[in-house]
C-alpha cells in the first residue's frame, strides 16, 4: 500500500499540485484493489496527505521517501504493475496526461525494471497525450 500511495503521490505532485480529480481517481483505484483495500481508504487517505504535506515541506525529501518506498516492489512484477497502472490512472484524472507527469512515470518505471512501453509511455507516436 505504502508504495502505490507514494507513486500516486509523486504522479500528483509532479506539476506542482495535487487536484481534486487526482485525489478521487487515487481512493476509486485503491477501493478497487483487493491486495489495497485490505488496508481501508482511511489508511490510504492519511498515508497519501502525509506525504503530500512532506512535499510541501521538502520536495527532495518526499521524492526520497516515496522512491525507497516504491523500490521495495522492485522484482514483484504483480504489485509493480498494479502501481504503474494506478499512477498512469492518477495522471490521466485531470484530464491530461503532462510533460511532468510522464516523467515521474518513466522514473516510476526505471526504479521498478518495468518495460515504459507497456504502459504506452514511449512509442513512435511520443507515448500517450
Amino acid at each position: 500500500m505504502d508504495a502505490v500511495v507514494a507513486a500516486c503521490a509523486l504522479v500528483a505532485q509532479a506539476d506542482g499540485w495535487v487536484t481534486p480529480q487526482e485525489r478521487k481517481r487515487m481512493l476509486d483505484k485503491m477501493s478497487q484493489s483487493p491486495s489495497i483495500r485490505f488496508f481501508g481508504l482511511h489508511e490510504v487517505t492519511v498515508g497519501f496527505e502525509a506525504l503530500n504535506i512532506r512535499f510541501d515541506r521538502d520536495i527532495e525529501d518526499a521524492e526520497a521517501v516515496a522512491e525507497a518506498a516504491i523500490g521495495v516492489l522492485r522484482g514483484q512484477q504483480g504489485p509493480s504493475h498494479l502501481l504503474i497502472d494506478t499512477a498512469c490512472s492518477v495522471a490521466e484524472a485531470d484530464g491530461g496526461f503532462d510533460a511532468e507527469e510522464r516523467e515521474v512515470l518513466l522514473r516510476l518505471c526505471r526504479l521498478l525494471d518495468l518495460d515504459p512501453a507497456r504502459y504506452d509511455l514511449i512509442s513512435g507516436e511520443g507515448g500517450r497525450r
